[in-house]
């Protein structure tokens, strides 16, 4: 296996050499190696290391868990950049990877805070059950597998965050898959890469109720090909017992776009709008907010105090969602809502100060550049949309 040398972040690691694993389309293949480096994921790590930063601060002291390490970066990164981490888990099953990790530990200096491990991922999160502040999955694929294991790993404190690549189930292209792997329905909207997040949050949330964890969304994202979801996670059967009351559907009609919410996994669900079409719904998924602001803003100035080469891309991510951390389920999309209509789509900023004036919240959304998210009801948001 050919291998070069790349800096990412404050550490400098050997990963495989990406021109001998790459594809016509210029993705990265992993089948063609046991071993896998993504540069395409810095732009991630990045900000899971001011999440790591921040949590530790909270926690004064952390242990974190990287149980798909592949070469090791993520897991490195935490040991090396996180100023109160008191051990860092990083185990890759691939005895190629672990190899790989030993070296970069060693090349990075932080054998003395690193547990590196060869072996499967879910052995190695059951075997530190309680021990971990800060579990990370980050499979490629879904993390559907790891998260019942991940729960456990939790301390009565910690935050667990996941990856999910695979974002076509979760955005309702694969039903059956979405069914087979979260035990939920997606629904293909214009705003079907949120329902994906939150059926991913709310699996997650099902899982953690049954450790009696209470897990918390404080930064969740969709960028590029995958979702990435921050939750803090509480010891408590009451505390858990609250998240659950906040899990329900979504039920959208495809005629006049009204969305409705639905509290609980087995309330009854409304068959008809009230323009009288039939709706169509998505869930159980997480109803609660995606973006907890403050939790936001301190991750946000932790970045900002950091200097990447992809800085400026992250901030921008992270101050829209500091834009619509309070906002309601359910975007709406400006040329979707002027196609229903049937004027020319508006300038965003002009619909959404109207729409303030009113009197009600509304704000862009990172999930899409002509995206916008209000409480405003379905009759105020045509009205302002045709005056404005």
């Amino acid at each position: 296996m050919q291998t070069k040398f790349v800096n990412e972040g404050q550490i400098k690691i050997d990963v495989p050499d990406p021109k001998f694993f790459q594809t016509k389309s210029g993705d990265y293949a992993p089948s063609l190696t046991s071993v896998f480096y993504n540069p395409k994921m810095e732009f991630c790590r990045d900000i899971s290391v001011s999440v790591g930063r921040v949590l530790a601060k909270r926690l004064k002291m952390i242990c974190a868990c990287d149980p798909l390490a592949g070469v090791g970066v993520r897991g490195i990164r935490y040991a090396k950049e996180m100023e109160k981490v008191a051990r860092v888990v990083v185990n890759d099953r691939s005895e190629e990877a672990f190899e790989m990790i030993k070296r970069n530990i060693k090349l990075n200096e932080v054998n003395h805070l690193i547990d590196a491990r060869s072996a499967d991922a879910t052995v190695v999160l059951w075997e530190n059950l309680g021990r971990c502040n800060f579990v990370d999955i980050d499979p490629f694929g879904s993390p559907a597998p790891f998260v019942d294991a991940a729960c456990g790993a939790l301390a009565r404190r910690g935050m667990l965050a996941l990856t999910a690549t695979d974002t076509a189930p979760l955005s309702g292209t694969h039903a059956r898959a979405c069914l087979r792997r979260y035990a939920a329905m997606p629904l293909k909207t214009e705003y079907c890469h949120e329902l994906g997040i939150r059926i991913l949050i709310g699996f997650a949330q099902r899982i953690g109720a049954m450790h009696e964890i209470a897990l918390t969304p404080v930064l969740s994202h969709a960028t590029q090909h995958y979702f990435r979801v921050y939750m803090l996670g509480r010891k408590g059967a009451k505390r858990a017992d609250n998240i659950m009351k906040k899990i329900g559907f979504i039920s959208h009609c495809k005629t006049c776009m009204r969305r409705a919410l639905t509290f609980g996994l087995v309330a009854e669900l409304p068959r008809t709008c009230k323009c009288g079409d039939k709706l169509f719904h998505a869930g159980p998924l997480w109803l609660g907010e995606l973006i907890d602001r403050e939790f936001t803003r301190e991750v946000t100035e932790d970045l900002s105090r950091m200097e990447f080469k992809l800085k400026h891309q992250e901030l921008q991510l992270l101050n829209r969602c500091l834009e619509e951390a309070e906002g309601p389920p359910a975007y709406f999309e400006v040329n979707h809502l002027a196609s229903h209509i049937k004027i020319h789509p508006l300038k965003i900023i002009t619909f959404l100060s109207k729409i303030r004036n009113g009197g009600y919240f509304a704000s862009r959304t990172h999930f899409s550049d002509t995206g916008f998210r209000t409480d405003a009801p379905m009759e105020e948001i045509i009205k302002n949309f045709r005056g404005a």
